[in-house]
């Protein structure tokens, strides 16, 4: 095998994992491939939570000619019993020779064992293949197993001169057909969408997914006193409502009459519901992946406490002067001192540009990439 051959059986994998249609949190998203003398002999994507995993799929497609064949697999094999035996049981079983690991487990349960476990059964393992690409791919998985909380992306559409709404709050539309689409493919593939007593007020979200095939998500509200009406497009069985602990008893029974939940988390000192106390919650439940569709206060909060991990914004060619901003916050005083994104993506849209990245908080180092 060449050596540009195994980085491109790694970026099939990659390419697996990405196009995953179902969830499958709380474990990670992974892609597998078998190959055997150059040919990919099978492939699999990690199915449903308490279904096979990756690798498990990749070698029942391969069958006999797994044995002598070389796995590709964009996170270390697990090596523990869970809700499916370990994998790395599945691939000394199946006799393959080599296997390449994107990158460690961060779950301290795995974290090395799984790569140790396949070289003490005798089997030629390397591990940091593509490492910078399969890190990209578990982020929202490395941060939910390291910091109890899940991966948090503020996605808004805006306007040139930065507004997600007039002064009045009028927003629709502000982007175009195809920018809305590529947004709910984005909402199919998080876990949770969450907005706050503002968004919901103003827009009346359903908070579900329409433009494209998928799975709703888990529709999560923070409302302080619970002044959304019960009435509201997002309530009802399986929204997730967050208040603070003084909201009433009679409010608190009407959000559960709706077949949502109610749950009460402490304040803030300026206020506002405890993040750290909903993303908590939220990481309890398994939910890996959150889509902040907020306003500007919401998402401004999110990144004050250091709690957003990613941005995507669609830019509309539009300008509406003294609107509302897609991010509310203390104003800096020099540029060096803000926020930026790191490891940017962008992609035209129609007439719109969408621009994601990685957020990066004043004083942190830049990206390898930069």
């Amino acid at each position: 095998m060449t050596d540009a051959a195994p980085a491109a059986f790694m970026r099939r994998a990659i390419r697996l994992a990405l196009g995953v249609r179902h969830r499958t949190s709380p474990n990670p998203t992974v892609g597998c491939v078998v190959v055997r003398d150059g040919q990919v002999v099978g492939e699999g994507v990690t199915q449903r939570v308490g279904g096979p995993h990756a690798e498990v799929e990749a070698l029942r497609a391969a069958g006999e000619r797994a044995r002598g064949a070389d796995l590709f697999v964009t996170l270390e094999p697990c090596c523990h019993h869970g809700r499916t035996p370990p994998c790395t049981d599945a691939i000394v079983a199946a006799g393959v020779r080599r296997v390449y690991a994107g990158v460690i487990d961060p779950n301290p349960v795995v974290a090395g064992k799984g790569m140790r476990q396949l070289e003490a059964a005798g089997i030629e393992a390397h591990v940091g293949l593509l490492d910078a690409e399969n890190r990209r791919l578990i982020a929202p998985f490395h941060r939910y197993v390291t910091d109890a909380r899940p991966w948090v992306i503020l996605k808004a559409g805006l306007t040139l001169d930065g507004c997600i709404a007039t002064a009045s709050g009028h927003s629709k539309w502000i982007t175009g057909e195809a920018a809305r689409r590529d947004a709910h493919r984005l909402r199919a593939r998080a876990d949770a969408v969450m907005v706050g007593t503002g968004t919901a007020l103003a827009d009346d979200p359903q908070l579900t997914v329409r433009l494209v095939r998928g799975e709703d998500p888990v529709r999560v509200l923070l409302d302080s006193e619970l002044r959304v009406p019960t009435s509201a497009a997002l309530m009802g069985r399986g929204a997730l409502v967050f208040h603070a602990p003084e909201a009433t008893e009679a409010r608190r029974r009407a959000v559960a009459a709706t077949g949502a939940e109610a749950h009460a988390v402490p304040r803030r000192s300026d206020g506002g519901l405890d993040l750290d106390a909903v993303l908590g919650a939220l990481a309890g439940r398994g939910l890996v992946s959150v889509l902040v569709e907020g306003g500007g206060r919401l998402h401004g909060a999110l990144i004050a406490a250091g709690l957003a991990d990613e941005a995507c914004f669609y830019l509309a060619p539009k300008l509406v002067g003294r609107g509302q901003p897609v991010v509310n916050l203390p104003s800096v005083a020099t540029v060096g001192e803000g926020w930026s994104l790191d490891e940017v993506e962008t992609r035209r849209l129609g007439q719109d540009v969408r621009v994601r990245g990685v957020i990066r908080y004043p004083g942190a180092p830049r990206s390898s990439e930069d």
